[in-house]
């Protein structure tokens, strides 16, 4: 599995948050401000990577895939898995601030599940990782039972194989440094 340009933006922008968190700056022996480390146990991480089997698509700050379910709703967004279907597939909390490398922010947002937690949502679309995923590059919830799809930059669902889906993304990214993401025909662009 190839990492994108969205790991190193990702540790790019982790660096720049030092000292958040913190509401006493830390000084130097000489007295003046040095950099505290950024608390990333405050922030839910994510990042794009790609993949010899869908392309381009979204992960969690482990490496491992995000999903979404068709049985779930975008507008208003609401998540359908409860139960044993939530244990398998894991809702992606959103307690935390997202910080994403290589998905427009403005996608990103959160969805009450009916036991009142928060979970992470990309186009309106809940977010799930795959219990049978253990680590980064494995794609084994990809089209399980014909409603289970990794999630592309876009919120998108991936369908087709990397060669499909690549042929069905845009030339390039409107943003620079961000890979052109996986998407069904269908999908809009980001």
């Amino acid at each position: 599995m190839r990492r994108g340009p969205g790991i190193t933006a990702l540790a790019a922008l982790a660096l720049s948050l030092t000292a958040c968190g913190s509401s006493t700056p830390a000084t130097t022996a000489d007295g003046g401000l040095k950099a505290a480390p950024p608390d990333l146990s405050k922030v839910t991480l994510l990042a794009v990577a790609e993949s010899p089997q869908v392309g381009w698509h979204v992960t969690d700050g482990d490496g491992l895939p995000l999903y979404r379910y068709d049985k779930d709703t975008p507008k208003p967004a609401k998540s359908n898995c409860e139960g044993d279907c939530a244990n398998a597939w894991k809702p992606v909390k959103a307690d935390n601030d997202p910080m994403a490398a290589g998905v427009d922010p403005g996608l990103i947002g959160t969805v009450t599940r009916s036991d009142g937690t928060k979970q992470l949502t990309i186009a309106g679309w809940p977010q799930y990782t795959f219990a049978e995923d253990k680590t980064a590059g494995d794609l084994k919830g990809q089209a399980k039972g014909g409603v289970w799809f990794a999630t592309a930059p876009n919120g998108a669902k991936i369908t087709g194989s990397k060669a499909q889906n690549n042929a069905k993304s845009p030339a390039s990214s409107t943003k620079a440094g961000t890979p052109a993401p996986s998407s069904s025909a269908s999908a809009p662009g980001y």
